[in-house]
């Protein structure tokens, strides 16, 4: 068997998530010197019929909870300016913020950490007793948040405003890259980890395994090692995936 060629420090940064948020982090990426291209093996696409029961779901709720942004890209626009009563929450610091500025109001996220446990810890989500909870979400999401809250009284409602449609890669680029200088790929959920890999194939596994790969989550790292990567690196964030890539990149 040929050996696995070993990672290289990072070089270009693949962005292995939807493509308008791939975009949008690029160009944030590029200012902070990070050359940053999209590589998307999956894409959203809105659900139209959700979207549109949203806005009598939203007023009869007590919480907002976003689960990614991809969730407020799509619902907001149905829900700004509306006279909503409901508190907002989202799972992690990045979605928050950017529901905090489109929204202008105060948005509950955990101060550490990414996913559904750190926000299950949060004190306000302890006791909903008679208390409705509105999970926007994509279809098939994790059931853990909304199994969680409703043991603790709240009456579960989800919005699915989106589903998830596998879309070829540019398997081109990652070609003429892997035979100069390896790519980092940034990989935001285990299954777009699973379906890389699965686009990949064969032939090109080994040059697959080649390149370093950074996880958002631990969960997500854990799902690579399943498919064969060594020592993923962990970034819960953006500060925290400049950094690390600043790091890399010392002589």
């Amino acid at each position: 068997m040929p050996a696995t060629p070993r990672p290289t420090l990072l070089s270009t940064l693949l962005l292995v998530r939807p493509a308008a948020q791939a975009a949008q982090q690029a160009q944030r990426l590029a200012a902070a010197g990070i050359a940053a291209l999209p590589f998307c093996v999956e894409d959203t696409i809105a659900d139209e019929r959700a979207l549109s029961a949203l806005p009598q779901q939203a007023a009869a709720a007590d919480w907002l909870v976003f689960v990614s942004p991809s969730c407020i890209e799509l619902a907001w626009p149905q829900l700004a300016g509306l006279p909503l009563a409901a508190n907002l929450a989202c799972v992690g610091r990045a979605s928050a913020d950017k529901l905090a500025a489109l929204s202008g109001r105060a948005v509950l996220h955990p101060p550490h950490g990414n996913d559904s446990d750190a926000l299950l810890a949060l004190p306000p989500l302890q006791q909903l007793s008679g208390k409705t909870v509105l999970i926007v979400r994509g279809d098939g999401g994790r059931p853990q948040l909304g199994e969680t809250l409703a043991r603790r009284g709240a009456r579960v409602v989800y919005a699915e405003v989106y589903r998830r449609v596998p879309v070829e890669a540019d398997w081109a680029l990652f070609d003429r890259l892997a035979t100069t200088s390896p790519p980092a790929l940034l990989i935001t959920s285990s299954h777009s980890a699973a379906l890389l890999f699965r686009q990949a194939g064969a032939a090109r596994h080994s040059a697959l395994l080649g390149c370093r790969f950074i996880a958002l989550h631990p969960r997500i790292a854990a799902t690579l090692q399943q498919l064969g990567v060594t020592r993923p690196l962990l970034a819960a964030d953006e500060t925290a995936l400049c950094a690390l890539f600043a790091a890399r990149q010392q002589p």
